[in-house]
């Protein structure tokens, strides 16, 4: 079989082989043959689904990992002037810590029904809060919605929407931080999400298969010049 490139320009992946470790069933996806880390998806630019209705994501600022989804989750921003927008690109970088192969989503693709979820963001004091105005008193209250990143989705019918990540590799996705951040010196903590979908009866339910945090970093943003008149 000849190789695919899931990114242009980026790092081939070779035939489907291997079996899912991260739940008991079995699947073969795409494996990456390519030293350094590969960047596996540009989700800079993807929209943000809407806004998830059953409660906060869950989050710690303490690095670590559940037991399900045994990866080392580093944030990678740059200090840099923030786009017009008052957003950024940052990098989630992902190394499987464990003794064997998992298996994680890798479509950016959202359409058709999907077996797995991950997604990724950052939780951090740079991020502007959000406000509605209560109709019943009058007063500003805080949204609280955790924004996300990135989601990359997994289809048990597509191989290809799936990729093995051997012992010690690292896999990149870049992506935009969609909401509008702070200038100054603050810093931030990356958070990944694995949900399987399970479908019984025509009805649709997620369970979570794990999740993990990256140490803080620091990061110094600076306002955008303005453009010149």
């Amino acid at each position: 079989m000849k190789c695919r490139r899931i990114v242009p320009g980026r790092c081939p992946v070779f035939e489907p082989r291997g079996r899912s470790l991260l739940r008991d069933r079995h699947f073969t996806g795409f494996s990456i043959k390519c030293p350094g880390t590969a960047l596996i998806a540009d989700a800079s630019k993807q929209p943000a689904p809407p806004a998830r209705g059953r409660g906060p994501f869950p989050g710690s600022t303490s690095r670590g990992h559940s037991a399900r989804l045994p990866i080392r989750l580093e944030l990678q921003i740059s200090n840099r002037p923030l786009q017009p927008d008052g957003t950024i690109r940052v990098d989630f970088v992902i190394t499987n810590v464990g003794t064997e192969t998992i298996t994680l989503p890798s479509s950016l693709d959202e359409n058709g029904p999907s077996s797995d979820i991950l997604t990724l963001w950052f939780t951090s004091d740079a991020i502007n809060d959000a406000y509605f105005k209560d109709a019943a008193s009058g007063q500003a209250v805080k949204i609280e919605i955790v924004p996300t990143c990135a989601e990359l989705y997994g289809r048990s019918n597509d191989p290809h929407s799936f990729l093995l990540v051997a012992p010690n590799q690292s896999v990149k996705v870049h992506a935009s931080s969609r909401v509008q951040l702070q200038s100054g010196t603050h810093t931030a903590t990356a958070h990944a999400e694995l949900l399987h979908i399970l479908v019984r009866d025509s009805s649709a339910s997620s369970e979570l298969v794990g999740t993990a945090d990256s140490e803080a970093v620091t990061m110094t943003l600076t306002a955008t010049d303005p453009a010149p008149r």
